[in-house]
């Protein structure tokens, strides 16, 4: 007979994805996760231990290089333009083109490029998984004449290291004729495959990432005492910042050891002169910005309110800045490793954007990145310029060393508060690998 012994409430809050592995944040910071099992008639329950595993098999980035010889002439006038392409076989037989390598024009003789491509891509980290490496003759129109192909698999490439491996290029429908070899060969010159670590790995391997908050103290944000404002210190359910705050904070301490976060506004006008500030500590403490918790951050935040005086421009390169130079200092210690996240909630455009292009331009070579939540009906363009996407943020003809900012608005998110995490999170992943490899 089973007897049911107690209950556990587990709320695994947002999770987000990391090299296509979903994971709830909690769990993994902490790397295995106890909570107490509760009963209605019974006072001690006991435990449970719940242990988060990435799955999906080892991170290894394969470098290939190949090169052709004897090649089939296709081209009426000319000799070949040839290009290969890799193949990724499916569970049906087929196969999936997973890399195509530039095209040599006008040789027979080949030597392409060496190339990088992601094992799990390449063949699910499978060893015996068949590739296929297919030769083309490029022609202008896009019909490309095949020249031939042969299959290999991830051992087969491995075994370089000690052995030259070439194969045969075969084209199926010449292969029946009298006298047909082949349509070529294809030698394996260089072949390597390095490990590589994801943001897990980084997580549980004692990576501390450190939150610094930064809110957004301007008078466009409208007076604090009217329910219209976004700072309204009325609202029974909390206003705009308070509720970002709270969905995002949750998810972020989970991150952080001590859960202990220096929490700062911007343009706001401080007692008892009016002094406009662009990092003033929210708990009033310029020695010690620290909050415990969430709940430090929002308590912080509702004092500052009640004595800071909304102001302008909305400034926020000094706090880029003030960031950068914990960043560099963590970049440059031989103690355990820290990075910087720098949460800037806002209600619109920043003054002085120019500046802080440049100020991105240059904690993108240290261990930092940025996320932008913007609150309320504003025009955010200029926020998505820095959310470099699709275009390198340049300054002064520099260009960034990577992207490092995350626009979020969060009027996309108000009605579905538990996905706002996920959204302010997806690129930190990919952030803190690219700076750590």
């Amino acid at each position: 007979e089973i007897q049911k012994c107690g209950n556990l409430c587990l709320k695994l809050h947002c999770t987000v994805q990391c090299n296509s592995v979903m994971f709830s944040l909690q769990i993994v910071s902490a790397k295995t996760l106890v909570k107490p099992l509760s009963h209605p008639r019974f006072k001690d329950c006991g435990k449970i231990s719940i242990t988060a595993i990435e799955t999906g098999g080892s991170h290894e980035m394969a470098t290939f290089k190949f090169e052709g010889a004897n090649l089939d002439k296709k081209d009426l006038l000319g000799k070949s333009d040839p290009y290969y392409e890799l193949g990724r076989q499916n569970p049906d037989g087929t196969f999936t083109t997973v890399y195509r390598s530039e095209t040599i024009m006008s040789t027979l003789n080949p030597r392409w490029k060496s190339h990088e491509i992601i094992v799990k891509r390449l063949c699910y980290n499978l060893p015996f998984q068949p590739i296929m490496f297919s030769c083309f003759d490029h022609d202008d129109d896009g019909s490309h004449d095949f020249i031939g192909y042969f299959t290999t698999t991830l051992a087969e490439l491995r075994s370089r290291s000690s052995n030259t491996i070439t194969w045969e290029l075969i084209n199926p429908r010449r292969a029946h004729k009298k006298n047909y070899k082949n349509s070529g060969t294809v030698k394996l010159i260089d072949c390597h495959i390095d490990k590589t670590y994801s943001f897990l790995d980084y997580i549980m391997g004692g990576l501390q990432i450190n939150c610094t908050i930064a809110i957004d103290f301007t008078s466009s944000n409208g007076d604090p005492q009217t329910s219209k404002s976004l700072h309204y210190i009325g609202a029974a359910e909390g206003n705009q910042y308070q509720l970002a705050w709270e969905n995002i904070g949750h998810i972020i301490q989970d991150y952080d050891s001590d859960k202990y976060f220096p929490a700062y506004g911007f343009g706001g006008a401080l007692p008892p002169h009016g002094q406009v500030s662009f990092e003033f500590a929210l708990n009033g403490n310029a020695d010690d910005p620290m909050c415990a918790g969430v709940n430090g951050v929002m308590e912080a935040y509702k004092m500052a309110l009640l004595n800071v005086g909304l102001s302008g421009p909305t400034n926020c390169a000094p706090m880029i800045r003030h960031v950068s130079r914990l960043a560099v200092s963590a970049a440059q210690s031989r103690t355990a490793q820290n990075y910087y996240v720098l949460l800037i909630l806002t209600d619109g455009q920043f003054t002085d954007i120019y500046d802080c292009i440049g100020a991105i331009v240059e904690a993108s070579d240290y261990p930092m990145s940025i996320i932008i939540v913007g609150v309320g009906n504003a025009d955010f363009t200029d926020m998505e310029r820095l959310d470099a996407d699709r275009k390198v943020l340049q300054h002064n003809g520099r260009k960034a060393s990577r992207d490092i900012v995350q626009f979020v608005p969060y009027n996309a998110y108000r009605h579905m508060p538990t996905s706002l995490p996920g959204a302010v999170l997806a690129e930190l992943p990919r952030q803190v690998e690219e700076y750590y490899q």
